[in-house]
């Protein structure tokens, strides 16, 4: 007799699987629904806050993405533009083989549309991904233990497991609006946590 509670392991990932996409759905209607100048204030906000981080401030090499036009995330712009102005050099994440890296990015250099919809660099060159220092990651939403809901490809989370293994560890910080901070987000023994989210608010650092 199997005790209560127990559920062979494929069930349970079919039962995270469901909630993920649930929760996930859930939350891109919620973000939707935020007009387009209350986000451009809190990104605004989220960018000066990340430029308090003292992480950032001494970071040699900061990894961002450039927002994707079909998503209402966190515009990282600002961001761009603050960090060309501190000299902090930036790589952005490129898709290759099915597979996150960094690619060495300078502002107004032309950008193409690629895969999956997300802006890279027309001309790709590898950034030396030992050097990274902080790693700024959009998501759809997060909770207080670290875990973050991304878009359902498991890019990041197989980016950085990756350098984990080649002994590298960034500063992993998510960039989200405070409504998209959850009570638990499902996820999976797979699942990278962040060591902290910048808001509009401020910055939540996990323990």
């Amino acid at each position: 007799m199997r005790s209560e509670g127990w559920n062979p392991p494929g069930c349970r990932e079919s039962s995270v699987a469901a909630a993920k996409e649930v929760t996930r759905a859930l939350m891109a209607e919620m973000r939707g629904a935020i007009c387009l100048e209350r986000r451009r204030i809190m990104s605004e906000a989220i960018s000066a806050h990340v430029l308090s981080l003292p992480e950032v401030m001494s970071a040699r090499l900061i990894d961002l993405y450039i927002p994707l036009p079909a998503q209402p995330e966190v515009n990282t712009w600002p961001l761009v533009e603050a960090l060309t102005l501190l000299n902090k050099q930036l790589a952005v994440p490129v898709v290759q083989d099915q597979d996150l890296c960094s690619a060495l990015y300078r502002k107004g250099e032309p950008l193409r549309v690629a895969r999956f919809g997300q802006p890279e660099p027309e001309v790709l060159v590898k950034a030396d991904e030992s050097m990274l220092d902080v790693v700024l990651i959009p998501l759809l939403a997060f909770d207080r233990s670290g875990y973050r809901l991304g878009y359902g490809k498991g890019f990041y989370d197989r980016f950085l497991h990756r350098l984990s293994l080649e002994g590298f560890r960034p500063l992993r910080i998510g960039l989200a609006f405070t409504m998209q901070m959850i009570d638990t987000v499902p996820h999976d023994p797979w699942d990278e946590p962040l060591d902290g989210v910048v808001h509009e608010e401020g910055f939540i650092r996990f323990t």
